[in-house]
């Protein structure tokens, strides 16, 4: 009996973890699809700040806005440079025939995130009463 038993408890084992796997995929897919909001950047544009960056101080907030504005100064020539290359996939290419504008050029999907990233941070500046926060930048059209 501890022949058929030790077989099945090694594929009982990775049956468990495919199981919890596949559990864990499900709990994120209907994550996104409730809408429910998580860390990082949502879907809609927006950005929402980790309990870990929602704990940071004025200078540590200050500190990432900095850093976020050099992003946002530098990405754009970035965008322009990949714009006008060949797309690198039939995927790229696509999304930008009928996608959405940053879809197929990584450096304005990038800018947008930034770009969110850096409204929740100043609105986190805000709210702890920090002063004044750094303005975002625009984007160059």
């Amino acid at each position: 009996m501890t022949v058929i038993w030790g077989p099945f408890s090694v594929v009982g084992k990775f049956a468990l973890i495919g199981i919890v796997v596949a559990g864990a995929a499900g709990c994120s897919a209907v994550s996104e699809l409730s809408g429910a909001p998580r860390a990082g950047y949502q879907n809609d544009g927006t950005y929402v700040l980790s309990a870990q960056e929602q704990t940071l101080g004025c200078r540590d907030l200050r500190e990432r806005q900095v850093s976020l504005q050099e992003q946002l100064q530098q990405l754009p020539s970035k965008a322009v440079q990949q714009m006008q290359e060949l797309p690198k996939t039939v995927v790229d290419a696509w999304g930008r025939l009928v996608g959405s504008p940053d879809q197929g050029v990584p450096a304005l999907a990038a800018y947008n995130e930034a770009k969110a990233e850096s409204e929740a941070v100043n609105q986190s500046l805000h709210q702890k009463g920090c002063g004044t926060s750094v303005e975002t930048a625009s984007v160059p059209r």
